[in-house]
């Protein structure tokens, strides 16, 4: 009796046994070309059995070259899709549009409200919101959407838990001043309002008349100019402005007569002497800015103007 007779009778016997393990690739090759089984059989015992493998359409041709019917193909596609959805993983029902018994007397922000931050920071603790119906029984399930102004919400939309809440983090945004959230639960809308400072000053803003100076500017001999100086932090924010100091490179070019201050900004008079060109270093909040300042030989008369 040769090798693959002998390995075809001891499957077949372990069939007939009853046995119910999945059949291999090289089981289902031997039963189909052995002809020892009626093809409704062989369809039978594979429905039952199933596959070890995850048939493909070339492993399809093949048993349809060996002789398998369309009953046989048939139960291994059965087999094939019942694998399939075992290995998926379990869907989780949406969650149910909110309840009309939702009442917006007993609805809203229960807890992390009212909290102050930096501009850009993450409030350390949760907006928490509670849904609860007229008798003050707690709903969960409920879907909660929230809107940020001045600040960002994450995630963007939650389910209240057994306890009717739903928990978001909340991140100012880049304006000081004030921030809301607002949740929206079917019709009903609640909000909330947080603190916004200003971060720490990130730069020094110099400005010369109306214009803004940035790295160098001209002024006009035989005249006094003065420089507003504030501070702002990394938004733009105004910050209070801090030991506010001025020295320049050539005192014999320009001079620093005063320096003024007050908790929003200061101001820095200078009075040119001769002609030249030297720097000047703005100084506060720990910070520096230099500029570098001309003063020509002559000038048409008039106002003064930083150019």
């Amino acid at each position: 009796m040769s090798a693959a007779v002998s390995t075809l009778l001891v499957l077949l016997l372990a069939v007939q046994g009853g046995g119910s393990a999945p059949l291999r690739k090289s089981d289902l090759v031997r039963l189909i070309s052995g002809s020892v089984m009626a093809p409704a059989e062989l369809a039978q015992l594979v429905w039952r059995n199933c596959l070890t493998f995850d048939p493909t359409d070339r492993d399809r041709n093949d048993f349809r070259a060996l002789g398998a019917d369309a009953a046989l193909l048939a139960a291994v596609d059965d087999c094939a899709r019942r694998v399939a959805a075992q290995r998926a993983p379990p869907r989780q029902p949406p969650p149910p549009p909110p309840s009309s018994r939702v009442a917006g007397a007993r609805s809203g922000f229960v807890s992390g409200g009212g909290q102050r931050g930096n501009v850009g920071a993450l409030l350390p603790r949760a907006l928490v919101f509670e849904a609860r119906d007229s008798a003050g029984t707690a709903l969960s399930r409920q879907a909660v959407a929230f809107t940020g102004i001045n600040a960002r919400i994450q995630p963007a939309a939650a389910s209240t838990d057994a306890a009717g809440q739903a928990r978001v983090g909340v991140t100012l945004g880049e304006r000081a001043g004030a921030a809301t959230v607002i949740a929206s639960i079917g019709v009903i809308e609640r909000q909330v309002a947080f603190n916004v400072a200003a971060g720490p000053a990130a730069q020094l803003v110099v400005m010369c008349g109306e214009a803004s100076v940035a790295t160098r500017f001209v002024i006009r001999p035989d005249t006094v100019i003065t420089l507003r100086v504030s501070a702002q932090d990394g938004f733009a924010n105004p910050t209070p402005l801090l030991g506010l100091r001025a020295a320049v490179a050539d005192a014999r070019i320009f001079r620093v007569l005063s320096v003024a201050q007050d908790s929003v900004a200061g101001v820095v008079a200078l009075k040119p002497d001769q002609p030249g060109t030297t720097s000047l270093a703005v100084i506060a909040n720990g910070m520096r800015q230099y500029l570098t300042v001309t003063v020509p030989p002559r000038a048409a008369p008039g106002k003064v103007d930083c150019r």
